[in-house]
C-alpha cells in the first residue's frame, strides 16, 4: 500500500529491492580486499582518463591487481566513500549505480551515492551521455543498459500505479470536503501522511466519537505542553490580556481571552455570555478572572475596544490591580477618527457616497461588471462600513480604476446595454456616467485621500504583527504633523482646525501612561541625528524627557509598576542616567546601536548598568497596542464553527480554536516556516480566515463585502455594549 510501511517514494524508487545495499547486508558476495597493506603505493594509470570508461575518474587505483588481463580486476579506492575494493570496471559501475534488474550485487553500493540523489543523478547523466554518444559501451549488468531500462519489475509498476491512485484519492478528499490545496504545504498534514505510512499493518482511522472526545482532549493537552516555552516568557516579558466580543452562527455572544507579548498571540479560551448582561461590572469580573487564571504578576496590560462598558471594566481592573493598565485598541481609535471626519465634513461623506454608488452599480449588474473587467486588471471593492478605514479603501481603489471606468462608459456596448435596460437602470446609469465624467468628483477624491492617508498608514502599522508600544506615541504625533503638511496646499485647508481637534480628542482618549513610558524608554528617540531633523509639521523635535506630558506619564507609570516607593525612586534615578547618557549609555557603540537595534535587544545588551529600568523597558516593549489578534481569532472561530458545523457546541469549538490557533503560532518559530517549500505555509491568498494573507491590506478581508453581507453573515463581530 502507498500509505503502508513499504511505500515507495520517487527518491527511493531507484534504490529499491536489490539496489538497497548497506554495509551491514550479508546477503551479497562483496569482493573487497580489506587486507591490502596501507603502505602500498598508489599509482595513476592512463585508464583514469579513458573516455570510454568515464567512471574511472571517480576512483583512484592503488595497485595492478592479480589479473593478467590489462582491463581485469585492480585494486581501487572510491573517491566518494573511501571504500577499498578489487574488481573490474563492471563492478565499479555496480558500486555507483547498483546491479541490473534480476542481478545480484557482488560489490557494496557507494553509501554516498545512495544518500545524495543530486550527486547520483549528475554522475548518471555523465555516464549516459558517454553511452549515448557511442564512446562508452552499455554494460549488460548496468542499471543504465538499454535492456535493463526497458524492463520494469511488476511490483515497481504496481507501486507507481498505486501512488497515482493515492494522489487522486487525496485530491478527491480535499475537493469533497472543501479543503484548500494549500493544505498540501501544511507540515501537520505531511506529518499525518507520514504517520499513516508508518502505521501498523491494517491500521484504520479512529472513529468520529473517539476523535471528538478522547483524542481531541489529548491533543489539547499536547498543545498546552508545547506552549510551555512561550508561557515561560510571561515571567520576564509579562503579557497583555486582549479580549473582544463576537456572536457565532448560533447567535451565542462570546468573549475570548488571548495573551500577547513579543512571542505572539496565544489563544486561551472563549466564554459564552448567553443570558449575561454585558455591563462593565460583568466584563470586569470576566477579565479579573482571566487575570487570576494567568497570574496577576504576569499581566501588565488589558486591551479591549473603546466601548463605554469596556472603559468601565478597565477602570475597575486598574482599581483592583494598580500595576495593570487598561488600554483601548489603537486600531479602533483610528477607525473612529475616520468616522468622526465623515460626520463632521459633508463633502467627505458625500464624495464617499457617490464613489460607493459607482461600485454598487457595477457589482450589482453583471453586464456592467463584465464591460468594466474587459478594461481593468483590478476589481472594484465593495466594503462594509463596519470594516476599518472603509472610506479610504473604496476611494483609493476608485482612483486606481478611474481610467478603466472612463473607458467603459464610452463603449458602444455599454451605451446599448443602458439604453435597453429598465427605467431604474437607465436613471442610475446616467448618474454613474455623470459622476465618472465629473473632474470635480475626482479632485475631491484625491484631496480626501491625501488628508486621510496618514491615518490609514498608521492604522496599517497598528494592525500589523508584533509589539509596537515603543513607537505608537511618536507615530501618532507624526501623523498629525503629516496631515497638517498636506492640508497647507489642499483645497480644504481651512478645515484643518476641525481636523486637528477631532484627532487630538481621540488621541487624548487613547494615550495611556504605558504609551508615554514606551516612547520615553525607546533609545532611538534620543539620537542626535533624529532630533536634528524637523518633525513633519516643520517643528523642531524634542527628546521625550523634555516633553512635560511624557514625563508626567512616565512618573505615573513608575508609581504603578513599582511595588514600593523605594523601587519607584530607583526607576526614576536610573531613567535619569539613561536619558542623560551617563556611564555605558555614553559609549559610541551604545548610541549607534540605539538607532539600528530592536528596543528589546538593545536593553538586553546595554541595560546591565540600570537593571531595574532595563527589566521594565523589556516588559513594556513586549506589549501590543491593538486587539487585532482577537479579530483574526474570530476569523479562525468562524472558519471552524460555520453553518456546515452548526451543531458544534461552544465547548468543543473552543478546543478546536485553541488547537488551530496555537499550532500555527508554534510553527512560526520553526526554521521550515522561515524558508524552504513550507515557508509561511499558513498564508493562503484564497482564504479570508488566515491572518497572514499575502493580499494587500485593502484587499485582505474586505473584498466584495457590504453592510448587507455583514448583517446576514455567518458570524459577526459585535461591540461589548
Amino acid at each position: 500500500m502507498a500509505f503502508g510501511r513499504n511505500a515507495n517514494t520517487p527518491a527511493d524508487s531507484e534504490t529499491q529491492g536489490n539496489t538497497h545495499i548497506s554495509e551491514t547486508q550479508a546477503d551479497y558476495n562483496i569482493n573487497v580486499d580489506d587486507e591490502v597493506q596501507q603502505t602500498q603505493q598508489r599509482s595513476t594509470i592512463p585508464e583514469g582518463k579513458d573516455a570510454s570508461r568515464p567512471l574511472l575518474e571517480e576512483v583512484t587505483f592503488c595497485g595492478a591487481g592479480n589479473s593478467k588481463n590489462a582491463r581485469g580486476s585492480k585494486q581501487w579506492v572510491c573517491n566518494h566513500c573511501k571504500g577499498k575494493f578489487t574488481s573490474s570496471y563492471t563492478r565499479i559501475h555496480v558500486h555507483f549505480f547498483g546491479p541490473a534488474v534480476g542481478k545480484t550485487a557482488d560489490i557494496r553500493r557507494c553509501p554516498i551515492m545512495v544518500k545524495d540523489q543530486r550527486k547520483r543523478e549528475s554522475l548518471r547523466k555523465k555516464v549516459t551521455e558517454a553511452e549515448n554518444s557511442g564512446v562508452a559501451k552499455c554494460l549488460k549488468n548496468s542499471v543504465l543498459s538499454k535492456n535493463a531500462s526497458s524492463r520494469k519489475r511488476i511490483e515497481e509498476s504496481f507501486g507507481i500505479l498505486e501512488r497515482n491512485v493515492v494522489d487522486l484519492k487525496i485530491v478527491r478528499g480535499l475537493c469533497a470536503n472543501g479543503i484548500p490545496f494549500n493544505i498540501l504545504r501544511n507540515p501537520q498534514f505531511l506529518e499525518m501522511i507520514s504517520a499513516i505510512k508508518n502505521a501498523p499493518d491494517g491500521y484504520k482511522p479512529p472513529s468520529c466519537e473517539k476523535a471528538r472526545t478522547v483524542l481531541l482532549d489529548e491533543c489539547v493537552r499536547d498543545v498546552e505542553k508545547e506552549l510551555t516555552p512561550i508561557k515561560d516568557t510571561w515571567i520576564t516579558q509579562r503579557v497583555s490580556i486582549v479580549s473582544d466580543g463576537w456572536s457565532n452562527v448560533k447567535h451565542n455572544p462570546l468573549i475570548n481571552v488571548l495573551t500577547v507579548n513579543s512571542r505572539g498571540a496565544t489563544f486561551m479560551y472563549a466564554e459564552d455570555f448567553s443570558g449575561v448582561e454585558k455591563s462593565g461590572v460583568e466584563i470586569s469580573k470576566f477579565l479579573v478572572g482571566a487575570i487570576d487564571n494567568i497570574g496577576p504578576s504576569n499581566v501588565l496590560q488589558v486591551v479591549t475596544d473603546n466601548a463605554a462598558n469596556c472603559k468601565a471594566a478597565g477602570r475597575e481592573i486598574e482599581r483592583i490591580h494598580k500595576h495593570i493598565f487598561w488600554s483601548p485598541c489603537c486600531v479602533h481609535t483610528l477607525n473612529l477618527i475616520f468616522k468622526d471626519l465623515a460626520k463632521e465634513f459633508y463633502w467627505l461623506e458625500e464624495t464617499y457616497k457617490r464613489g460607493k454608488g459607482i461600485v454598487k452599480y457595477f457589482i450589482n449588474h453583471t453586464h456592467a461588471l463584465s464591460f468594466f473587467r474587459e478594461n481593468s486588471t483590478l476589481e472594484l471593492l465593495k466594503v462594509a462600513k463596519t470594516r476599518f478605514a472603509s472610506h479610504y479603501i473604496v476611494l483609493h481603489r476608485l482612483i486606481e480604476c478611474r481610467e478603466a471606468l472612463s473607458t467603459t462608459i464610452v463603449l458602444n456596448s455599454w451605451r446599448e446595454w443602458v439604453k435597453n435596460g429598465d427605467e431604474a437602470t437607465r436613471i442610475v446609469g446616467s448618474k454613474i456616467v455623470d459622476t465618472v465624467k465629473d473632474d470635480q468628483f475626482w479632485d475631491d477624491v484625491e484631496n480626501i485621500l491625501a488628508i486621510t492617508k496618514p491615518i490609514f498608514l498608521l492604522l496599517k502599522f497598528c494592525d500589523g504583527e508584533g509589539p509596537k508600544m515603543g513607537e505608537i506615541y511618536e507615530r501618532m504625533d507624526s501623523m498629525l504633523g503629516e496631515i497638517k503638511d498636506v492640508m497647507r496646499e489642499n483645497k480644504y485647508a481651512s478645515y484643518y482646525p476641525q481636523v486637528e481637534k477631532i484627532v487630538l480628542d481621540r488621541w487624548e482618549k487613547m494615550t495611556i501612561p504605558l504609551h508615554c513610558l514606551g516612547f520615553a524608554l525607546n533609545p532611538k528617540f534620543y539620537d542626535k541625528h533624529y532630533l536634528e531633523k524637523l518633525a513633519p509639521d516643520g517643528m523642531a523635535r524634542k527628546a521625550p524627557n523634555q516633553d512635560k506630558e511624557i514625563v508626567l506619564g512616565v512618573m505615573e507609570a513608575f508609581d504603578r509598576i513599582a511595588e514600593s516607593e523605594k523601587e519607584a525612586k530607583i526607576l526614576q534615578e536610573q531613567f535619569v542616567k539613561f536619558h542623560m547618557k551617563k556611564g555605558i549609555y555614553s559609549m559610541t557603540s551604545t548610541q549607534i546601536d540605539a538607532v539600528t537595534m530592536d528596543g528589546i535587544d538593545w536593553w538586553a545588551i546595554y541595560g546591565s548598568e540600570t537593571p531595574e529600568l532595563a527589566d521594565v523597558a523589556k516588559r513594556v516593549f513586549s506589549q501590543p497596542i491593538s486587539s487585532s489578534s482577537t479579530e483574526r481569532n474570530w476569523s479562525t472561530y468562524s472558519y471552524i464553527h460555520n453553518v456546515k458545523r452548526n451543531r458544534l457546541n461552544c465547548k468543543r469549538a473552543d478546543k478546536l480554536v485553541f488547537i488551530h490557533s496555537n499550532i500555527r503560532l508554534l510553527s512560526h518559530f520553526s526554521e521550515s516556516y522561515k524558508s524552504g517549500p513550507l515557508k509561511k505555509w499558513d498564508i493562503n491568498p484564497e482564504s479570508d480566515y488566515i491572518e497572514g494573507s499575502s493580499a494587500r491590506l485593502e484587499e485582505m478581508t474586505w473584498e466584495n463585502l457590504d453592510e448587507e453581507s455583514v448583517e446576514n453573515g455567518k458570524g459577526k463581530r459585535q461591540r461589548l455594549d
